[in-house]
């Protein structure tokens, strides 16, 4: 221990309100989500002296009011009261036993998820693969994934979405595909759009890019950046998806959005140039979401922006390119820190966030790390719940050090999916 921790040892008759304290104790061995915090209650204060320790330590920085004086009298016998309050630390501890089984409930509710994600992406990896030589099978097993999806989804009261671990494996194209369909999907949800809007937005997006198949090799696998024709020659897969949509008889609507998911509300996008209404509807929908899914998980992962950059610079950056409606109706889903962000908290605990609070887009759930606690036992914090602690920065994956980093495991390719249950 240090001499400055030495300074700012007290003992536990010497705190009150408005002290920052450290409890070196084992993370099990107290109620609190975490070691470190100020004192907001006399009930938190009462909880602390009934712990059984001599001396804690405190931070002056961060408290309110400085501890009591140092007192001479000698401990007494327990009172009643403070016999009671033994009772009551047990029942706290009873209840925090209970959230940690909540959390290994919820990580398995994760898995399922993930499993679920997986599933979807091995059926548009087969549709990929069987939409030249068997056209009609590839749609019929989009309609039955997408409609699967949607029902999921409409029999879901409270839609969140997660963060997916990363797929191993060469199948950006399927997973970006998975991402737009599965983000567009509850976009339109979230918007009350009709079922049947719902389905076909999901349809669309499952083919948006399939003219890319179309595109040379070597321009698709180009590290750098692309020459004027290599940029123009990659846009072509705008109208080659269009002519494979008309082929295998897509709808107008579909054949639409496929061809039109790069145009802008502004003009600047192509292959028309459309501008604002004269670009369909729910192709300025899919055009929110490709953009964020392309800008999360480029090409090449140096390139890649966090989920909070990413909307941070559609909103600051890239704002005219948008329908405001769709990029603001996303953003709030979303969340000002959306699921795989990296975040610095109130009280100096850095969290990965998994999952969106849409109704309090600042309160997220997050994955917190503690060097004292498992990382198969993390705590998973619903800062909704703790009206104390707030996000105070977001973090870039290599701004972490390396035990940290470890800990969290932020995804290096970001993918979501959808979980209807609430929150554990």
């Amino acid at each position: 221990m240090s001499a400055s921790e030495n300074e700012h040892r007290i003992s536990v008759d010497q705190l009150r309100v408005g002290v920052y304290v450290y409890l070196d104790v084992g993370w099990m061995e107290h109620p609190f989500n975490f070691n470190n915090f100020k004192i907001k209650t006399e009930e938190q204060l009462q909880t602390i002296r009934s712990l059984g320790l001599a001396s804690v330590r405190w931070a002056p920085s961060l408290s309110d009011v400085k501890p009591l004086p140092k007192s001479e009298q000698p401990p007494a016998a327990p009172t009643a009261e403070e016999l009671a309050r033994q009772a009551e630390l047990a029942a706290l501890m009873a209840a925090k036993q209970q959230r940690i089984r909540q959390m290994a409930e919820h990580r398995e509710k994760i898995e399922r998820v993930e499993r679920a994600f997986a599933n979807a992406a091995g059926v548009i990896k087969g549709i990929n693969k069987t939409i030249y030589s068997q056209p009609q099978q590839a749609l019929s097993d989009t309609t039955e994934l997408i409609g699967g999806i949607v029902d999921e989804m409409l029999a879901a009261p409270d839609l969140a979405i997660q963060v997916m671990g990363d797929k191993p494996g060469n199948e950006d194209v399927y997973l970006h595909s998975l991402n737009v369909a599965v983000l567009a999907m509850v976009l339109g949800k979230e918007m009350s759009m009709p079922a049947e809007l719902v389905k076909m937005v999901g349809m669309a997006a499952v083919f948006h890019d399939i003219g890319l198949n179309d595109i040379p090799e070597n321009i698709m696998r180009k590290a750098g950046p692309l020459s004027k024709f290599e940029r123009e020659a990659r846009e072509l897969h705008c109208q080659y998806g269009l002519d494979l949509a008309k082929k295998i008889g897509l709808s107008n609507v579909l054949c639409n959005i496929i061809h039109q998911h790069h145009e802008a509300y502004d003009g600047s996008g192509y292959p028309k140039k459309l501008v604002a209404e004269a670009i369909d509807p729910l192709a300025r929908l899919v055009a929110v979401i490709n953009t964020y899914d392309n800008l999360c998980n480029a090409p090449h992962i140096a390139h890649s922006l966090t989920p909070h950059e990413a909307l941070s610079q559609m909103f600051a950056q890239q704002r005219s390119r948008f329908d405001p409606r769709f990029l603001q109706a996303f953003i709030k889903f979303m969340g000002v820190y959306p699921p795989g962000t990296i975040v610095g908290l109130s009280n100096d605990v850095i969290g990965l966030v998994i999952r969106v609070n849409a109704a309090r887009p600042l309160k997220p759930t997050v994955i917190t790390y503690d060097a004292g606690v498992p990382k198969s036992e993390a705590m998973m914090l619903d800062l909704n719940e703790e009206g104390d602690v707030h996000i105070s920065k977001a973090y870039r994956p290599s701004q972490l050090p390396a035990a940290v980093y470890e800990y969290l495991a932020p995804r290096k390719r970001v993918n979501y999916y959808f979980d209807g249950g609430k929150p554990t």
